[in-house]
């Protein structure tokens, strides 16, 4: 036997409910991306200000450097670069004239001089860079006294650029002559040579 259905309703019956979890579905979506959109816009809102204000504060500092530049370069340009050069130059002769050892000087001459000639006077003078200048007096016994002494101090490290003045007959049979010389103490020749 067949089953009776009956129908007693008005209108045919639908189902919405699928319908229904769709819309809740969609809605609860669009309210998560509406809310995802607001976030992520605060979140660059804020960014945004903090990295305008980092850019303000490094472009405050540039200026400022620029200024401070600017300021150093006035400086340098108003500096008197040839008196500080020659205020330099002096100080530094001063200082080598300090540690200025005779002692040492004669004792390098002496070992320098061959054995006719005999030093008369020795006058230096001081330049910045640790060299200094001789003007030398001589006299000798024979005529090869000068020749003699100029190859003995080119050979030696501390004389450099050995140069005759004048050489005269003396009365006695002698002879006379002066030198201009650069010696160069020891100590600078040693630090010359690092």
């Amino acid at each position: 036997m067949k089953p009776i259905h009956l129908n007693l309703a008005s209108h045919p019956y639908r189902d919405y409910r699928p319908v229904y979890v769709v819309v809740v579905a969609m809605s609860l979506l669009t309210a998560f991306l509406m809310l995802n959109n607001i976030e992520t816009y605060y979140r660059y809102e804020h960014d945004t200000r903090a990295t305008s204000t980092k850019i303000e504060q490094l472009e405050s500092q540039t200026r400022q450097e620029k200024q401070r530049q600017e300021i150093a370069e006035r400086q340098l340009r108003n500096l008197d670069l040839a008196m500080l050069d020659a205020q330099t130059r002096f100080v530094n002769a001063k200082l080598a004239e300090r540690a200025f050892s005779w002692s040492t000087l004669l004792d390098e001459l002496e070992s320098v001089l061959p054995q006719d000639v005999r030093l008369v006077s020795v006058a230096p003078s001081f330049s910045g860079d640790g060299t200094i200048g001789l003007a030398l007096d001589f006299e000798a016994k024979g005529p090869n006294g000068m020749i003699a002494t100029i190859n003995r101090m080119n050979a030696d490290p501390q004389f450099a650029n050995p140069f005759p003045g004048s050489e005269q007959l003396t009365e006695a049979g002698g002879y006379k002559f002066n030198l201009s010389a650069q010696y160069r103490p020891p100590a600078v020749t040693m630090r010359s040579a690092r």
